[in-house]
């Protein structure tokens, strides 16, 4: 799990990287930034069973604000690097959200896994 993480944190590092040509870069980086934090930190064998928690609501909160843009979405907006037209945005944003609700959940998962297993003497991490 924590080489998973690790993956994780850098693609969501490579996310918040190519947010600078975004329209609305700030709040987009910081989320990206958030999701690379929190993985990095469950690498390190540190997750944070709240604060990957609290993400994941956020998050799937955000999401459910640009769920509506799915609907009727172009596969254009899918299958291109680049950004065919303006009305492809909210629908890919609305991907990356969820895939940052989504990690985030299991992190807080297996770091309430981690927890539990610690304090019955064991780490979940750790061959039985």
């Amino acid at each position: 799990m924590r080489v998973a993480a690790g993956v994780f944190a850098g693609i969501f590092l490579l996310g918040a990287i190519v947010q600078w040509n975004d329209p609305d870069p700030a709040i987009w980086i910081l989320g990206y930034g958030v999701a690379a934090g929190l993985s990095l930190a469950a690498c390190l064998g540190r997750p944070s069973r709240v604060a990957c928690s609290i993400a994941a609501i956020v998050f799937a909160l955000w999401f459910v604000s640009l769920a509506p843009s799915l609907r009727g979405a172009p596969e254009a907006a899918f299958t291109s690097f680049q950004m065919q037209a303006s009305s492809h945005e909210e629908p890919r944003e609305a991907v990356g959200l969820a895939l940052l609700s989504g990690w985030n959940l299991v992190l807080a998962i297996w770091a309430g896994r981690r927890t539990a297993g610690e304090g019955a003497g064991k780490s979940v991490d750790q061959p039985r």
